[in-house]
């Protein structure tokens, strides 16, 4: 894992269920696509990079994210094996 994302992913296992149910602020359609693409693992460094100076520029969008791994994390527990 980039150490860019470790703080994030610190982050949500300090916070587990205290970020559910509270509005975030939605990242433009353009940065959302990246996040989309960084957590189904296609994103080029290059592009990581990039994405790590949005979200520090605009920590607001850091509860987005979260919620967008929470969920990807209810879905695939859901998965049958």
């Amino acid at each position: 894992m980039p150490a860019d994302f470790k703080v994030i992913f610190r982050f949500l296992e300090l916070t587990d269920g205290e970020v559910q149910g509270r509005q975030s602020a939605r990242p433009p359609q353009q940065v959302e696509k990246l996040i989309h693409s960084l957590l189904s693992g296609e994103l080029e460094a290059v592009r990581r990079r990039e994405l790590c100076e949005a979200l520090r520029l605009e920590p607001r969008w850091l509860a987005w994210l979260a919620e967008q791994i929470k969920n990807r994390r209810k879905s695939s527990a859901r998965l049958p094996t």
